[in-house]
């Protein structure tokens, strides 16, 4: 036992110890505050992607409504408009 003891009150374990400690959890750059800003950072990374995707999507739809045909489409189908003179009608199936 007082072999462990000699080398654990050695001051050069002891400087390691300490300064095993201040990097781990008291340093403005410690271990702990880089995990979180690397957690944050795939976050963000995942938000980028979606958003590109999302860009991406949105040019072609506009892409899409330079044809009349499907400009036309779009405008009945998501701004629900129609043509002047014309009846719609809306056609509801019972729920079972």
């Amino acid at each position: 036992m007082s072999g462990v003891y000699k080398y654990i009150t050695n001051r050069f374990v002891i400087a390691i110890i300490i300064f095993v400690i201040w990097i781990i959890f008291i340093d403005d750059n410690s271990l702990i505050y880089l995990h979180g800003l690397d957690k944050e950072i795939d976050e963000l990374e995942t938000k980028k992607a979606y958003y590109e995707k999302e860009i991406k999507n949105q040019k072609q739809e506009l892409k899409d409504l330079n044809d009349p045909e499907k400009l036309q489409k779009y405008a009945r189908e998501k701004l629900l408009m129609k043509k002047e003179g014309e009846d719609i009608y809306i056609i509801e199936e019972p729920e079972e």
